[in-house]
């Protein structure tokens, strides 16, 4: 082989290369990039001879972005489009780590057969690119699957425990599935127990309100299986002390009746409270005052700190931190105080208080407290001279005459 020949072997593989790079990282790009799935179907299962409407959330997982994304949905038996022309959809660029929701209405044919059926979704990231597939199951059937799950609100925990008005909080429930077994016989016919839960939705009341939208068709649960639902909520301002109830309405298929549960939540307007321990007086421009300070509400407060101010008194230290208290829980603080710019013979206390219920933030100020302050008597005071004499001529007057009642006797 000449050494021309063999430089053109090692062209025609480094374009070979090349050319394979070319072909293979734009379909990689579009497949790998993006993730489809279709997030809920309604109603659930799928009726029919009616309509049920799809949504399908197309996300962009990869490192850039995906300039023209398009979706088509391809329907088999017993499905069909509402119409054609709304096969494909294109809703252009996605960014990374970004979604995007379609939306499809298929039509059950009226002798479908209940059970589970298949649709295929295609996609593409970008205009030219190859064309990923990915199938994806729809029930179809009866309002009622032929299950014998039993569903039970097994827990319910509310962070905070208790709630202050204007509070932000979760309440948590878990549910449980609680048959035993994976099948029971009823009447010589064979039944599962799983428990499928189409919607779970948290109802609000008149002092809270539910931030979290509802579940949508979570799944089925099997025997001694459990699930946990979080919703955040939001107690308004004016709310009422006592008992908010909210309501759980539970949505299932199976044989499992639709349920809907009591949920209460507790708020308290009680906080922080701070009483003196000892009288609020300073004597000679200085001295201590005490205070018992009660965590009066019925949750754990965290991060909690006193803080006394009052005008010409100067206070060690500034602010006392305390840090978490459980609920009764007292603590007994002490200030070192000097008089530094006051003439009075008073001072009106301010005491601040501050601390956390879960995440939310509360303060609080009392202004209702007063420090006494004794006067200082200067040196050299003419009264106190006068006092002083006079004390003295007292002292030698009686000594003299107890000298003479001696000398007498």
């Amino acid at each position: 082989m000449t050494q021309s020949t063999a430089n053109q072997i090692r062209h025609l593989i480094v374009l070979a290369i090349l050319a394979s790079a070319i072909t293979i990282a734009p379909a990689s790009a579009a497949g790998g990039a993006l993730k489809v799935d279709i997030t809920k179907y309604e109603p659930y299962p799928a009726e029919i001879g009616k309509y049920v409407d799809i949504w399908v959330n197309v996300k962009n997982m990869g490192g850039g972005t995906a300039e023209d994304v398009t979706i088509e949905l391809m329907p088999k038996y017993p499905f069909t489009l509402d119409s054609g022309a709304n096969a494909r959809q294109n809703k252009g660029s996605i960014g990374t780590d970004s979604s995007a929701m379609y939306e499809y209405r298929l039509f059950v044919a009226s002798d479908a057969k209940p059970g589970t059926h298949e649709i295929t979704i295609r996609y593409q990231g970008e205009k030219g690119t190859t064309w990923s597939e990915k199938d994806f199951e729809i029930k179809v059937g009866t309002d009622t699957l032929d299950s014998r799950g039993t569903l039970k609100l097994e827990a319910i925990k509310t962070d905070p425990e208790v709630l202050i008005p204007g509070d932000q909080g979760t309440v948590m429930i878990t549910l449980t599935n609680t048959a035993s077994q994976y099948s029971v016989t009823i009447n010589g016919k064979d039944y599962d127990t799983n428990a499928q839960i189409n919607e779970a939705e948290l109802v609000r009341s008149d002092g809270i309100d539910v931030t979290t939208g509802s579940y949508q068709n979570m799944g089925v649960l099997g025997p001694g299986d459990s699930i946990d639902l979080s919703f955040n909520v939001l107690v308004s301002d004016d709310a009422d002390c006592g008992t908010e109830h909210l309501l759980l309405a539970l949505t299932g298929s199976s044989h499992t009746y639709n349920a809907k549960w009591d949920v209460p939540v507790r708020v308290e307007s009680a906080g922080i409270k701070i009483i003196p321990s000892k009288p609020l007086k300073l004597a000679c421009d200085e001295g201590k005052i005490e205070f018992d300070v009660a965590n009066t509400h019925s949750s754990t407060f965290t991060s909690v700190s006193i803080e006394p101010r009052a005008e010409g008194i100067t206070f060690t230290p500034t602010e006392y931190f305390i840090g978490t208290m459980e609920p009764d829980e007292l603590f007994t603080i002490e200030f070192d105080c000097e008089v530094t710019g006051n003439s009075s013979d008073s001072a009106d206390l301010h005491l601040y208080s501050e601390y956390r219920n879960g995440n939310n933030l509360h303060e609080r100020v009392i202004n209702n407290r007063v420090i006494e302050i004794e006067p200082v008597v200067p040196a050299g005071n003419s009264s106190t001279v006068m006092i002083g004499a006079a004390l003295l001529l007292v002292v030698v007057v009686g000594a003299g005459v107890y000298y003479r009642r001696r000398r007498g006797a």
